[in-house]
């Protein structure tokens, strides 16, 4: 920071954009630090570590990426899939997750599925849906004291469906199941998850055997938007138990990759294999920036719980971090030979993140004591005062020390009243 940019803040109160930027920058900074980085230490991270420190194997590491990973709404409790069927659910008690309870599931579904998706309940802390590309929801409980998981029902679709995505929107009313080129599903949550509508991929999208491949409540669950494989933007109307198209828009050049909703409420992402991420109104459904300086497709992105900060991972194995109010990078970091789809997922009530570590391990990354920006913030402009007031304290001090020689010096160098009269 700038001393012109301290002086604002001091002198003003206010803070610039340019401040802004900068102090999200450092803030950035402190959280890709290794002081303020830690691993999560569940069963991959036990095995990575134990096989990395064993002389006795040579051979490499299994593969075991993330397939979804999701915070409840409250902040109080994440979960994650894995390819080798597992499912984690961490009770979140601290930035460590030291003190944190887990659950691990090795076999969510059974020995020969995946949990290709999962969505928290708003409405419960401990229960959540649950898709496995079969026919099939499952509705879990999952116990923080007893450490087990309980299947409270089972919502089928028919025999030849495969759901492999499933979402609560952020009111807890609706439930939506999607396969990936055949049906979307919508249930009732109010009504014992009774399923109330259903609509063909196929009569709401523009371009021929298309297929779904991201979809996003908006905040208060009145509209649900699917990126499509063709690269066409549908919003769709949740009407009284309806799900009725309200508008189709091109909004890229190939498959949707990822949605995401400001929390704010002011915007919507999209981003895309074809390498560029578009920020919309919510308002008006207009574009009103385009972040198209990424060099590879875009697999996942994420907002920060303030709306000020974007998080981008690309193909190419790198993270970026941009300012969504301007569609500045702020931050950028290289997660190369780590030889599976990124992860980066935001804390729904501050300003921390989980991203991807090494051999399909994950990393928690937050700054000691301080939840979000604004804190960061005020930390900042405090210890600033507190330098600035060190040192003027200081100049104070040399001063009157130089102040009290000058004064004995003078007062030795001049001759007494005795010696004069003598």
């Amino acid at each position: 920071m700038s001393s012109s940019e301290t002086i604002d803040i001091l002198g003003h109160k206010t803070i610039t954009s340019e401040v802004a930027a900068s102090i999200t920058s450092k803030y950035l900074q402190s959280t890709l630090s290794k002081s303020n980085t830690s691993d999560i230490e569940d069963e991959r991270f036990i095995h990575v570590s134990s096989r990395s420190h064993s002389r006795f194997t040579s051979t490499p590491i299994t593969p075991n990426e993330v397939l979804s990973l999701k915070f409840h709404v409250s902040g109080s409790s994440m979960a994650y899939s894995r390819m080798d069927g597992s499912l984690t659910v961490w009770f979140i008690k601290d930035a460590s997750f030291d003190k944190s309870v887990k659950v691990f599931m090795p076999d969510c579904c059974g020995s020969d599925k995946l949990v290709t998706d999962f969505s928290w309940n708003p409405t419960s802390l401990h229960q959540m849906a649950v898709v496995s590309n079969s026919s099939e929801i499952s509705l879990l409980l999952i116990n923080e004291i007893t450490l087990k998981v309980s299947k409270l029902r089972t919502l089928s679709l028919g025999s030849k469906t495969k759901a492999n995505n499933c979402l609560y929107d952020p009111l807890g009313n609706w439930l939506l199941a999607v396969t990936k080129s055949e049906k979307i599903y919508l249930f009732d949550v109010k009504e014992d998850h009774s399923l109330v509508c259903s609509l063909n991929v196929g009569d709401i999208s523009p371009s021929d055997n298309d297929a779904v491949y991201s979809t996003a409540w908006s905040n208060n669950g009145s509209n649900l938007f699917v990126g499509f494989k063709s690269g066409y933007l549908v919003i769709l109307k949740a009407n009284k138990g309806m799900l009725e198209v309200f508008t189709k828009i091109k909004a890229h050049t190939s498959s949707i990759t990822s949605i995401k909703i400001d929390p704010w409420g002011r915007y919507f992402i999209t981003g895309s294999s074809d390498g560029n991420c578009y920020i919309w109104s919510l308002n008006s459904l207009c574009c009103e920036l385009i972040i198209q300086d990424l060099d590879s497709a875009v697999i996942a992105l994420d907002v920060c719980h303030l709306g000020k900060i974007l998080g981008i991972c690309t193909d190419d194995e790198m993270v970026y971090f941009y300012d969504l109010n301007n569609g500045q990078l702020i931050q950028s970091k290289s997660l190369a030979n780590y030889k599976s789809d990124l992860v980066l997922k935001f804390y729904p009530d501050k300003s921390w993140y989980i991203m991807s570590g090494k051999n399909d391990t994950l990393s928690n990354h937050f700054v000691k004591n301080e939840r979000n920006l604004i804190t960061y913030w005020k930390d900042m402009v405090d210890s600033t005062i507190i330098e600035k007031r060190r040192k003027n304290n200081g100049n104070d001090t040399n001063h009157n020390r130089r102040a009290g020689k000058n004064s004995d010096r003078t007062t030795k160098d001049r001759p007494s009243r005795f010696n004069s009269r003598k």
